[in-house]
């Protein structure tokens, strides 16, 4: 997506909680017909840890914390077996609040930092419990130094809260699972070759608080006083049309009240209250003008791809979370192996990054 550097803060991005409306566009052939925008879930950070730990001559006393992370989970209490979870970590982020230990922990016996910034985990086959309130097991692949594994992640039930968070949905979720480092060149090499001290396996625990947007959100926030111009345009749209929405823009944009205004960020707004709310099609002309302003336009660019889905413009929406990929790794969604998968039935981990 033509370079696109990271300049942009977590908080312009969007993980949009709605229903998917079929209004134009052929489906790809091997969709997968379940997607469901409103089950997808992104953490908040403020809520949630990534712990590990593994042992020393027997003992568990090696233990440390994710400071790096990302993770989109698509959960519905009334199938839970179409759950989902992509996790993303940040090897440099691993800590164990010992300097040296930590050091050595980056280098390139371990970690190998500098060049495997990403641990990636993506999860999508559940087996249940055989009682419901004991959680799932979620089985799916874990790519560490470029090697690909299976591995399954033991999930409690959910704890959904909906509309706690400044009516935003919330949903507790918490797991645990466990791997050997000898299978992804973890302290194989180098002196730490043969070493009998150091634990084989390590476990990886999870907490993760997680919100999903929904349309009263947003309207708080763009329709509350009458006066901003996302909601005023967003209301003409659902009033009167796209058209009329766009001659409000125009306007606007030349009233003295909001002319000084940064006009990318509001059309990327207006179409993402419109995409929340279903209006997936309506949304797209409003994306297309914040990037005629802006190509480079980053909130615009990672939600062009839902909008396509939304607007049932499967096509359009593959090829939009394909290129998606060549975003540096710390700006991409990570849902967008998910939703690759759902749209083509194929993706492997080592594309991302």
């Amino acid at each position: 997506m033509r370079g696109i550097s990271v300049l942009v803060v977590l908080a312009f991005i969007c993980f949009p909680g709605c229903e998917q409306r079929r209004s134009g566009g052929a489906p790809v052939a091997l969709l997968n017909e379940n997607i469901n925008m409103g089950n997808r879930y992104q953490i908040n950070k403020d809520g949630s840890f990534i712990n590990f730990k593994t042992t020393m001559g027997g003992f568990p006393v090696i233990k440390g914390a994710v400071k790096g992370y990302q993770a989109t989970l698509f959960y519905d209490p009334e199938d839970v077996m179409s759950t989902s979870a992509t996790i993303r970590l940040s090897t440099d982020g691993f800590t164990t609040a010992h300097d040296q230990r930590d050091t050595e922990l980056h280098g390139e016996h371990f970690l190998h930092s500098a060049k495997y910034p990403a641990i990636w985990f993506q999860g999508t086959d559940v087996s249940p419990r055989e009682n419901p309130d004991d959680g799932f097991d979620l089985s799916g692949t874990i790519n560490i130094k470029e090697i690909t594994k299976p591995v399954t992640v033991h999930m409690k039930k959910p704890i959904l809260m909906p509309g706690a968070m400044n009516q935003q949905n919330l949903m507790i979720v918490e797991g645990n699972f466990k791997f050997k480092r000898s299978d992804f060149n973890l302290g194989t090499t180098g002196e730490w070759v043969g070493n009998q001290m150091l634990g084989e396996e390590i476990e990886v625990t999870f907490s993760f608080m997680c919100f999903s947007y929904t349309i009263e959100y947003l309207k708080a926030a763009f329709t509350q006083n009458g006066e901003h111009p996302v909601g005023m345009v967003y209301s003409e749209v659902k009033k009167n049309g796209v058209e009329n929405g766009l001659e409000l823009v125009k306007r606007l944009s030349k009233d003295e009240r909001y002319k000084s205004d940064d006009w990318p960020g509001h059309l990327a707004n207006i179409g993402w209250i419109l995409m929340v709310d279903g209006f997936g099609t309506e949304s797209l002309p409003f994306y297309q003008s914040a990037l005629d302003q802006n190509s480079r336009h980053l909130p615009s660019l990672l939600r062009l791809g839902d909008a396509y889905t939304i607007a049932g413009q499967y096509e359009n929406a593959l090829a939009h979370f394909e290129e998606e990929l060549s975003l540096s790794a710390r700006a991409r969604f990570t849902h967008i192996p998910h939703m690759i998968k759902l749209l083509s039935n194929q993706f492997e981990l080592k594309n991302m990054k």
